[in-house]
């Protein structure tokens, strides 16, 4: 079977599965190795995503969005360990120039993988249009079950946003009475406030649909905090917590601008390639008494 791997919500996964192929994200913890060719000032994400697609040789191939510097050097270096990588350049801002850039990238990516699995483009337009139809019925029904479960608990509402190894806290947040909502790289859906509607052309609306996305740390201007903002009354939140990864200087500068905007309680947890969950429980424990109690 023919599969690709990716860890970017950027990356499409309707467009991947459009093409004929299993779309595997890549979810790693603090137990996965590192590839440990690469000074230690680098992206702990980075290192594991490499190890990761080291020991899978199987796959068809794995898509890196052309996102920062570590993620350019990432593509680099799965060439030059001769595995197949397939770059996605996503624009950094919103806008029909950005939608009209985009379309292009999506389109070069698909036609060089249907020349792998032998689909007909039309094949794949029509598959493409099924796969954001049902992405647009799972966005709604995420929101939908979201705010049944707020209403009928009485934990605090919190958005944990970060790294890719920010799921290995959610144990420790639920066992604190936290009501999680995940802003974290496997969550791809939509988060836009306007709605969104299927047109003639599924690669343009695919488009629209990625760059609606609530906006990544690395995306410039204040789209992402103005976004999380109205989240913060959409979701009912009473707080947020942060994992970042160090050498990130996308969530350093991002970190820096929410604690002066969201408005509400900021708990920032640095890590590497270990976690230090004593510190983070202490941490949390803090953390939660100042949310109760101002």
């Amino acid at each position: 079977m023919r599969t690709l791997g990716y860890f970017c919500r950027y990356v499409p996964q309707e467009l991947l599965e459009a093409c004929g192929f299993t779309a595997v994200f890549f979810k790693p913890d603090f137990s996965s190795p590192q590839f440990s060719s690469l000074p230690v000032p680098f992206c702990a994400l980075c290192k594991t995503f490499i190890s990761w697609a080291l020991n899978h040789r199987e796959f068809s191939g794995f898509v890196v969005p052309l996102a920062c510097d570590a993620s350019r050097r990432t593509y680099e270096i799965l060439r030059a360990l001769s595995i197949p990588a397939l770059p996605l350049d996503v624009p950094a801002l919103a806008g029909e120039t950005a939608v009209e850039r985009l379309t292009k990238n999506l389109n070069e990516l698909a036609r060089e993988l249907l020349a792998q699995s032998g689909r007909s483009f039309l094949e794949f337009t029509t598959s493409l249009k099924q796969a954001l139809e049902e992405t647009l019925r799972q966005r709604e029904r995420f929101s939908r079950e979201w705010e049944e479960r707020r209403r009928a608990s009485d934990r605090i509402p919190l958005l944990l946003s970060g790294s890719h190894f920010a799921h290995a806290l959610l144990p420790l947040l639920e066992e604190k009475g936290f009501l999680v909502f995940p802003d974290l790289p496997e969550n791809r859906f939509l988060l836009g406030e306007e709605p969104l509607s299927l047109t003639a052309s599924p690669l343009e609306d695919l488009a629209r649909f990625i760059l609606h996305r609530l906006p990544c740390p690395r995306l410039s201007g204040p789209a992402r905090r103005i976004a999380l903002k109205r989240l913060r009354g959409t979701l009912g939140l009473r707080g947020m917590v942060i994992v970042f990864s160090k050498f990130c200087d996308f969530q350093l500068y991002d970190i820096g601008l929410l604690g002066r905007s969201f408005g509400l309680p900021v708990l920032c947890l640095e890590h590497d390639t270990t976690p230090s969950f004593p510190q983070w429980e202490t941490r949390l424990d803090a953390f939660r008494e100042m949310i109760l109690h101002g």
